[in-house]
């Protein structure tokens, strides 16, 4: 059974999911929030699908300035708990946690978060800050993931096992 999942990117100050996706980016989440529209309003014309089957886009919509203001307010909480009746799964993408408040205030209502790390540029400090602030907000933080991971420039192939088990790709 195919289930219905939407990716909402919850970058509003530099969103780039409707350009991963081709979608258009005129309305979208942003504008969801400042005008609180109906749940019939939802899918006309906002919520996209994409050319992945079951996988549907709320894209930011236009960028603006009061970015923290329309997130910290009671309309997104509300916005989510419909959009969860009509998905299977819901997955926000949001700005680095460690530059903008974004990521904490959507975390604080989400069922939990995933920690995105890119390999060779995310310290392994700002990794534990970004797990600390988290814990913090008594966050559940369900996983990682490592973007960008080369094993054949790792110095120990993959975690040291290429070698251990003789087959070194060097």
């Amino acid at each position: 059974i195919r289930q219905k999942v939407l990716l909402i990117d919850a970058d509003l100050r530099k969103p780039r999911l409707h350009d991963i996706f081709g979608v258009a980016n005129e309305k979208g989440l942003s504008t969801l929030l400042m005008e609180r529209p109906s749940a019939p309003e939802l899918m006309e014309g906002i919520v996209q699908q994409t050319k992945v089957p079951g996988l549907f886009v709320l894209p930011s919509g236009p960028a603006t300035e009061a970015a923290a203001n329309l997130l910290y307010s009671a309309t997104l909480p509300e916005l989510l708990a419909q959009l969860k009746k009509e998905f299977d799964m819901v997955i926000l993408d949001t700005p680095p946690m460690l530059q903008m408040p974004d990521a904490r205030v959507i975390g604080r209502i989400a069922d939990g978060v995933l920690l995105v790390f890119r390999a060779g540029q995310t310290t392994r400090d700002a990794a534990i800050a970004a797990r600390q602030r988290f814990g913090a907000d008594e966050t559940r933080v369900l996983g990682t993931i490592l973007n960008g991971w080369d094993p054949k420039r790792s110095p120990n192939g993959y975690y040291g096992y290429s070698k251990a088990y003789g087959y070194d790709r060097g």
